[in-house]
């Protein structure tokens, strides 16, 4: 009878979500949106302020890579800590499809977020 309460006892743990990372997998990294797109009302291609992506899981701190700085500017080249994020802002007026912004933790694991701007990439 005793082991019996000690299983009920276990599974109850489990179904709290109790042993959950909730800082995102740690073999993996994620990232909070792998798409990008924005466009202004006419077609043409936006400047300004984009969304942050925040990134989870795998080895902090993470590293940042902008493929097009005559296009992109990055909030950050570094993001520290797992949850924390970077903020993708658009200058130059420069139109995109396909661009990738590559995230990297300290372990090599790699998150993607492509970027398109314009009536063409959006």
């Amino acid at each position: 009878m005793k082991s019996m309460w000690c299983v009920a006892a276990l599974l109850a743990l489990g179904g709290c979500g109790g042993g959950g990372n909730e800082s995102g997998p740690a073999d993996s990294i994620e990232v909070s949106m792998s798409t990008v797109a924005v466009t202004r009302s006419d077609g043409g291609c936006y400047i300004g302020e984009g969304p942050q992506v925040h990134v989870f899981g795998g080895t902090p701190p993470y590293r940042v890579r902008n493929p097009l700085p005559t296009g992109l500017a990055l909030s950050r080249s570094v993001v520290p800590a797992s949850g924390d994020a970077f903020q993708i802002n658009f200058v130059g007026g420069v139109c995109m499809t396909g661009m990738v912004v590559t995230v990297e933790d300290d372990m090599g694991r790699l998150a993607r977020v492509t970027v398109n701007n314009g009536s063409n990439g959006g």
